[in-house]
């Protein structure tokens, strides 16, 4: 698929610079991203955003599959800067025809992610474990501050779920758990699905 996309996701960071805070970037296998998204597809309407993106797999993947808005936030210099690579070198196929250049539609951010002023068009939020408890919950209340400013239904989506995530979540948060996809590892390991959580806003 990167061949594909005419993009480079695939390397495993290994340089030891990942911490109880931030953990370290491991892209989520495509046949993963195919097996979530069919089960939960996104519309060409979308805007979602991908803590801890890496080199940006998710974000091209979803914009080529739905044509959807997408965000990556990504502390480690040397991955944001792939990120900006490959932004320039993807190819999205629209009805056979190829489009190359800087996509306006995929964004990125050299930040932390506790730093981060969430958008307030981005109503899907994607999270393969990246950081600690503590920078969770701090991006959360970015979220709260931002469904403050523009009310919406938003959308969280755990791949891998951390156990103090789901509790906090559940304990502490209006969001509700709406459904769990487990994956192909699941009977050996409960970690293997993802969970959806999503905050309704009153109409």
């Amino acid at each position: 698929m990167d061949k594909t996309l005419h993009i480079v996701t695939e390397q495993i960071q290994n340089d030891g610079t990942d911490t109880y805070y931030c953990h370290r970037y491991e892209p989520s296998p495509y046949s993963v991203l195919d097996y979530i998204f069919t089960e939960y597809p996104l519309s060409k309407s979308d805007v979602l955003i991908d803590f801890g993106c890496g080199m940006g797999r998710l974000n091209f993947y979803l914009n080529h599959r739905f044509h959807c808005k997408t965000i990556g936030v990504e502390l480690n210099p040397v991955y944001y800067e792939a990120c900006i690579k490959n932004n320039a070198s993807y190819h999205r196929h629209t009805k056979g025809a190829k489009e190359q250049a800087t996509y306006p539609d995929i964004r990125f951010y050299h930040e932390s992610a506790d730093s981060y002023v969430v958008d307030d068009t981005i109503n899907h939020f994607y999270f393969f474990n990246p950081f600690s408890i503590e920078i969770f919950r701090k991006v959360i209340d970015h979220i709260y501050e931002s469904l403050d400013r523009v009310s919406r239904s938003v959308t969280l989506l755990l791949y891998y779920p951390d156990a103090e995530y789901t509790y906090y979540l559940d304990t502490c948060t209006p969001f509700d758990l709406i459904t769990e996809i487990p994956l192909s590892g699941y009977a050996k390991n409960v970690q293997e699905r993802v969970v959806v959580y999503r905050y309704c806003h009153d109409l």
